[in-house]
């Protein structure tokens, strides 16, 4: 019987976790099988329920399920502190949760070269499920950051309330002569339709970012709108394919009940490199 895995999301046709955890499984040469389910959000619980009646072994969640899993599985400390859960395994007595996105953004900034050090200044983009995993490590670093997002409602992180500012081109601009890091956690960078309302995200005025400024943006595109406006500006920039590797690997870890093998996150990395490429 094979042992399946999937990844969850509305929409999720984006996805390049099944191409990354399949190059994973046949590194490890295991027949299991790893697929893509969209699933809107008033169906998640449904969803989660049959995953589990179907015998799949866990899922990874994807925007916009991150929060809203929290309250359907038992999460472990880090995953309550963030307030998000976007890794699932389903155990005989339960369906435990956790967060690995706070392990892929750690890579993603080493990746882009951006030291995670006290007083780092830190401009966050949006509230979900991945802003609170970059939230966490930036403030575990000792960063001062702020979060802006285009509907402002109370969050809470590492049992503290956080309201975050509007987001807009004048909240944003008296903030950039002073950053030292911006990440984008919104969608807008998945979203290449100008009649989708993450259009009407403000751009940044790139040119009152100091030079030393790094742009991560964490949607996995080989180039996104705010990658393009560094690079124009000549500043340096990632979009989220180092985090979507990070991320995956210590999900898969965690249904394995091992770590990975060195060579195995190296077939993570190059399959999602070489999906990317043929994006172009």
């Amino acid at each position: 019987m094979v042992t399946r895995l999937g990844v969850l999301g509305w929409p999720v046709d984006h996805s390049l976790s099944p191409t990354m955890q399949t190059a994973a499984l046949r590194a490890l040469g295991l027949h299991w099988s790893y697929a893509a389910f969209a699933v809107p959000p008033a169906e998640l619980a449904s969803a989660l329920s049959g995953a589990r009646a179907l015998g799949l072994r866990g899922v990874n969640l994807t925007l916009p399920h991150k929060e809203a899993a929290l309250a359907l599985c038992e999460p472990d400390d880090l995953a309550r502190r963030v307030g998000a859960v976007n890794t699932l395994c389903f155990d005989p007595d339960c369906t435990r949760g956790y967060n690995t996105d706070v392990a892929g953004f750690r890579d993603l900034c080493g990746a882009a070269g951006v030291p995670l050090r006290p007083g780092l200044r830190a401009l966050v983009l949006g509230a979900g499920g991945a802003a609170r995993a970059v939230l966490l490590v930036l403030r575990e670093a000792g960063a001062l950051t702020a979060v802006h997002a285009r509907t402002p409602r109370p969050l809470c992180l590492d049992g503290e309330p956080i309201l975050p500012a509007p987001l807009s081109a004048e909240a944003l601009a008296p903030l950039l002569p002073t950053c030292d890091l911006v990440v984008d956690c919104t969608p807008r960078g998945l979203l290449c339709d100008p009649a989708h309302p993450a259009a009407a995200y403000p751009e940044l005025d790139a040119a009152r970012l100091p030079r030393q400024a790094v742009l991560l943006d964490l949607a996995v595109r080989p180039r996104t709108a705010l990658s393009a406006l560094a690079e124009r500006h000549g500043l340096r920039a990632s979009t989220g394919g180092p985090m979507l590797v990070g991320q995956g690997a210590a999900a898969l870890a965690l249904w394995l009940g091992s770590p990975l093998p060195p060579a195995v996150r190296q077939a993570m990395a190059a399959a999602v490199r070489q999906a990317l490429a043929e994006q172009g």
